[in-house]
Order: C-alpha cells, then sequence, then structure tokens
C-alpha cells in the first residue's frame, strides 16, 4: 500500500484509532500489556535489548530517548547497561508514566526519567539525543511518518534509532505463538487473544517490514535498515540521521 493511503486509512479505520486511543491503554491494552512485561522481566528484556540495540553503536555518556516506554522495563534495562548514560522514556498514557515511575522507584535506578509526550509532538528540542529507540509503539502512532520524523529530528547528526513493532505480514502461526505467550498474562485469556490478533497484528493497525521501510525513508534517515526477525511476528529498523 502506498505510504499516503496507508496514512489515510490509519486515520479513519476503527481498530486502528482503538488501539491508538489513551483512554484503550489506560484502561484496557495497558494492564494486560504491564503484567505480561512483568511476567518476562529482565530476563526476556536483556537479551531482548542486545539483539535489537548494538552495544558498539552506543556512544560513552550517550543521552538516550525511549519513545513509547510505556510501563517502564526495556528503558530500566537501557539504563542498567548503560550507567554512563542519561536514558529518558515518554509515552503519551500518563497512567503508563505512572507505573514506569513506581518500577523506577523500587530499582534503585539513578540515571533514567520517565515523562508525558507525544510520539508525534516529541517535547525536546532538536539534536537532545544519540540514541532513540521504540518497540511496540510505532502502530499507536496517528501519524507513523510524522513520529519517524519527530525521531530524527531530536537526533544528533550521525545519530541511530532501533525501532521494533508487530509485522502485518506475519504468517497466523507465528502470530498464534506469540500471542498464546501474551495471553497468559491477561485476566480474560480468550478476549486478550481475540484483541491482540485484531489490534495489534491486524493488518487494519499494523505494517508490514516493507510499508515501515518506505516510511522510514520519507521521514528522510539517511541509511535504512528493516529486517523481519524470523519465526516472529514482527520486524526491527536500525536508522541513521
Amino acid at each position: 500500500m502506498p505510504v499516503d493511503s496507508f496514512h489515510k486509512s490509519k486515520k479513519t479505520n476503527i481498530p486502528a484509532r482503538l488501539a491508538g486511543s489513551r483512554l484503550v491503554w489506560d484502561y484496557v491494552l495497558g494492564p494486560g500489556y504491564n503484567r505480561h512485561v512483568t511476567k518476562i522481566g529482565r530476563e526476556f528484556y536483556s537479551p531482548f535489548i542486545d539483539a535489537v540495540v548494538d552495544k558498539s553503536e552506543i556512544p560513552l555518556k550517550a543521552r538516550i530517548l525511549d519513545v513509547g516506554s510505556g510501563p517502564g522495563l526495556l528503558a530500566l534495562v537501557l539504563a542498567e547497561k548503560h550507567p554512563d548514560a542519561e536514558v529518558i522514556g515518554v509515552d503519551y498514557s500518563p497512567k503508563q508514566v505512572r507505573a514506569a515511575n513506581r518500577m523506577l522507584s523500587r530499582g534503585g535506578v539513578d540515571n533514567c526519567s520517565f515523562r508525558v509526550g507525544d510520539a508525534v509532538h516529541l517535547p525536546f528540542e532538536d539534536g537532545s539525543f544519540d540514541v532513540v529507540v521504540s518497540t511496540w509503539s510505532i502502530s499507536c502512532w496517528p501519524d507513523m511518518q510524522k513520529g519517524l520524523e519527530e525521531i530524527r529530528r531530536v537526533l544528533v547528526e550521525g545519530g541511530k534509532a532501533f525501532v521494533v513493532d508487530a509485522d502485518s505480514s506475519s504468517t497466523q502461526e507465528e502470530i498464534r505463538l506469540f500471542t498464546k505467550g501474551y495471553a497468559e498474562a491477561g485476566t480474560n485469556k480468550r478476549l486478550t487473544e481475540w484483541f491482540t490478533r485484531r489490534f495489534v497484528f491486524g493488518p487494519a493497525v499494523a505494517i508490514t517490514n516493507k510499508q515501515a521501510e518506505a516510511l522510514a525513508k520519507a521521514a528522510g534517515f539517511s541509511a535504512v535498515w528493516v529486517e523481519k526477525r524470523p519465526g516472529l511476528p514482527f520486524f526491527q529498523m536500525k536508522l541513521h540521521k
């Protein structure tokens, strides 16, 4: 689907608008997602970060931004792995930011902070960060290209972004296996599984790795690398400003 056509359908279809709704994330998706993140914990996120973010590309004393930080575990693990860095997480849901700050208060990490922020209007000056990460967030943005343009704007020259999200071109088996694990963290497994399939991986909400590549190029990054993760229903991008 052309980028312009995808933007139009993204803004007008009901599943996409629900998936990006602050109220839905505060009271439907957020609680289940937070339970899931807490359950899988650092044992998952530590190797996940190593697989997605190349440590050699994070400079000493880097400023790192996590866009769509949710309950904050990924940002906290990044801060632990890079104690000389400053890590800031932003999320447009105040309830998620409060959850992240609660987790931060229990962790003894002093180089990480969280605040409310909109991905398509990031509350930072141009060139504020060396590295930007965003995981399972881009498909919730009302204008994905604008959000990627914002990431590019807040990066320093030569800065890098690492983005991961659901890939709607994934096979049903890949989605089934992932959704099964996710649904186990929910209070209503059947409802959680249906909602995840429809509102996380559904083509009305998620995008393909090819669409993600086109959006990143349109956002003006100088180098764009996109890969569909083998056997898993998501893609990852590495973007250079």
